[in-house]
């Protein structure tokens, strides 16, 4: 089940496959397995129970849209899947955890895979704009202010601009931690006492998440620090697309993609798909961000509606982000730059410290990607 065919299909990034609501579902299956495995590291239960509740879990169908539906009876999915599974054997599922360290921990799986994803991509358009850099270090063409032409640069300083924002948004994206959640009922992990720090501890460990030692229920800046990261890249390939547009338009056609898109009606047209299709998914991020920031209002010790709009949200901007990037880098991949139209358009010949500029992007980027 994927969100829609637009988001999922037409964004062609493999970020998308960790942010279905099948792979969130299942990721409450991973993280109930993984906690009693960490119980048990921890002496809160026994080896036996936690292995019973491994086979438990194995062995449970998880019907997606069942648990959707019996979802609204309690407001969260992990309550009908841990009925369920308890239902089957009760032995060693959900020691001292609530629903909210299951779906919080879930989530971060959910982003922590997507970003990955993202991170090779942006490296990837990296690349391809630090080739564009060498290319046209020297190629002049005019720059604009304020939508007029304003003086002399050089086509490799304006890619080299696109980079420089490509690599601060890598480099965020890179330095995030994907927190792992585990609280109990109200936060205090008073169902697994003494042992509730060596669980919070085992469990990191066994997915592989980072473990601040800390209870986040009602803080919710790890996620609002994930879903800036995120946006922020989506907004620095926007501003990409929306230089390429520009500049392929018919009245200045400097840049062409490589596979333009057509149009229904006017068969001469030649249109920056692509860009347009980056701009289009970019443009949704920051309502997404939005919606997220306002969940920081999460009352008392559960929030009461902040935290429930959180789960779609951050994976949606997440994919729309991945698709945002994905189609930045089809634009540029093999962009046609027409260096003669950028020559007829100057006027002027002083480029300044426009190819010095460039270089000094350069070599930023090829310090942090030595060949």
């Amino acid at each position: 089940m994927t969100r829609s065919l637009y988001s999922d299909l037409a964004g062609e990034s493999p970020a998308h496959r960790h942010l279905s609501d099948e792979d969130f579902l299942r990721g409450l299956l991973t993280v109930e397995s993984a906690l009693s495995t960490a119980a048990a590291h921890a002496g809160a239960i026994s080896e036996a129970d936690a292995a019973t509740a491994r086979e438990t879990i194995q062995g449970y169908h998880l019907d997606v849209e069942e648990i959707s539906r019996q979802s609204a009876d309690g407001a969260n999915p992990t309550i009908p899947v841990v009925t369920a599974l308890k239902a089957i054997d009760p032995t060693g599922i959900h020691p001292g955890a609530t629903s909210q360290d299951i779906i919080d921990t879930s989530l971060m799986l959910c982003l922590r895979d997507a970003t990955g994803e993202i991170i090779t991509t942006l490296r990837d358009l990296a690349g391809l704009l630090a080739e564009l850099t060498r290319t046209h270090r020297d190629t002049p063409m005019m720059a604009h202010t304020l939508g007029q032409q304003a003086v002399p640069t050089t086509f490799g300083c304006i890619t080299a601009g696109w980079l420089q924002a490509i690599m601060r948004s890598q480099q965020a994206l890179s330095g995030l931690q994907f927190e792992v959640s585990y609280g109990g009922a109200a936060g205090t992990m008073t169902a697994t006492h003494p042992h509730g720090f060596a669980i919070q501890d085992a469990l990191a460990t066994e997915l592989g998440l980072h473990n601040s030692g800390l209870i986040w229920h009602s803080d919710r800046i790890p996620v609002t620090t994930i879903a800036a990261a995120l946006a922020t890249a989506a907004g620095a390939v926007r501003k990409i697309a929306g230089d390429i547009i520009f500049l392929s338009a018919s009245e200045i056609l400097e840049l062409r993609e490589a596979q333009p898109g057509g149009s229904s009606a006017m068969p001469h047209k030649a249109n920056p798909a692509a860009a347009i299709a980056c701009d289009g998914y970019a443009r949704r991020v920051p309502g997404l961000l939005s919606t997220l920031f306002d969940a920081l209002d999460c009352r008392l010790q559960r929030g009461t509606g902040s935290w429930h709009a959180e789960w779609q949200t951050i994976r949606e901007l997440a994919a729309a982000t991945a698709s945002a990037i994905s189609r930045c880098h089809r634009s540029l991949d093999g962009i046609v730059v027409d260096t003669h139209r950028m020559g007829t358009h100057l006027s002027g010949t002083d480029v300044g410290h426009a190819p010095g500029i460039a270089d000094r992007v350069l070599e930023l980027y090829e310090r942090n990607n030595p060949r």
